[in-house]
Order: C-alpha cells, then sequence, then structure tokens
C-alpha cells in the first residue's frame, strides 16, 4: 500500500508539474454527440484552444483523421510545431469504446500505450468540435479538452459557446489556453 501511496505522489506531482489539470474528485460524465458520425467527422482539424497536458507541448496543431481499415476504427495523424522549431508527428488510432456510443472513443498512439479517453461534446461536422477526455488518478483526475476548427480560427462566440459547455460539465474553462494558429508562424508545418 505504500508503494501505491508513493507511486501516486509521484505521478499527482509530474502532472502537476507539466502544466497538466488536476482536479479534485471523480472525472466529470459529460454528454456526447447523439447520433455521432464518424465519416464526417473525417479530415483536418485545427487546434484552436486546448487544457494543457503533458504529451502536447507545441503550436500550429492539427489532428487529421481517417479510416483505418473495414472497422469503425479511426486513424489520427497529429502534428505540431515544437518549440525548438521542429515538427512533430504521431500516428494513433481512435476506437470506439461502444458501438452504441461512438463519440466516446480512445486513443492509442503505440501498441502498447494506455488508452486516452476522447469524447466528442459538440460538432457540426464543417467548422467546429469540442472533445473532452479524463483519466481518474484515486482522489484526482486530470481533464484534457480541445477546441477544434476546419479552419485555422474560430469566431470568438463559437468559441465561448464551446466553454459554457465544458463549464456546465464541471471542467476548468479558466485553464485553457490559445494555440497558435498564424499562417506565417506555422508556415513550417506545410499545408
Amino acid at each position: 500500500m505504500k508503494t501505491l501511496q508513493v507511486i501516486s505522489v509521484t505521478l499527482l506531482t509530474a502532472l502537476a508539474a507539466s502544466a497538466q489539470v488536476l482536479v479534485a474528485g471523480k472525472c466529470p460524465r459529460p454528454a456526447v454527440v447523439k447520433l455521432f458520425d464518424a465519416s464526417m467527422y473525417l479530415g483536418k482539424w485545427y487546434e484552436i484552444q486546448k487544457l494543457p497536458w503533458l504529451f502536447q507541448q507545441g503550436e500550429c496543431t492539427t489532428a487529421t483523421y481517417s479510416r483505418e481499415g473495414p472497422d469503425e476504427d479511426l486513424e489520427v495523424l497529429s502534428k505540431e510545431l515544437l518549440p525548438d522549431g521542429s515538427i512533430y508527428s504521431g500516428v494513433g488510432s481512435a476506437v470506439a469504446t461502444k458501438s452504441s456510443e461512438p463519440a466516446k472513443m480512445e486513443l492509442y498512439y503505440t501498441a502498447a500505450s494506455l488508452p486516452s479517453p476522447y469524447w466528442v461534446l459538440a460538432t457540426d461536422y464543417r467548422g467546429h468540435a469540442l472533445a473532452f477526455g479524463c483519466i481518474d488518478y484515486g482522489l484526482f483526475h486530470a481533464q484534457f479538452a480541445w477546441i477544434l476548427s476546419r479552419e485555422p480560427t474560430l469566431l470568438k462566440k463559437t468559441q465561448r459557446d464551446l466553454r459554457d459547455l465544458l463549464a456546465s460539465a464541471g471542467v476548468n474553462v479558466d485553464k485553457m489556453i490559445t494555440t497558435n494558429q498564424n499562417n506565417a508562424f506555422c508556415l513550417a508545418m506545410g499545408p
């Protein structure tokens, strides 16, 4: 039991140091998009805002979704411009956890990686999307959220509406940060 407590404290310290959003209690369970259509979600999304997390440290972040095979799994190509000027690219899979709730997915970036929850809370498929994830760590939980757009910009009103939706679900939107999607700054990312 003592070993588990040391591991938990070490993990929480590492997450807090990485600007991870940690909150006391269990993860909120917001409603997801009913009748989510994964085929309409395919294509490129630009990250407009996010809750900071350990594995995402860059700007100009995009995620491009495509079909992985004949089943319903999606392939995710994530790209971001790192502070040193290099470009990070990672390929993962988004797998629906239940066929009755296709908007509740888990992301895997390697065969050995632990899944990260990825729930689509809102989307119009053509312009914006709101994704959320949360992992329980005993007495605390880590929140993840992304406001996405099909273009590098998104109307401020739409951003406010999506943040309000997150806040109503118990998500700490005050910690959200804006991703730089400036065309000149992101030129190195290519088309």
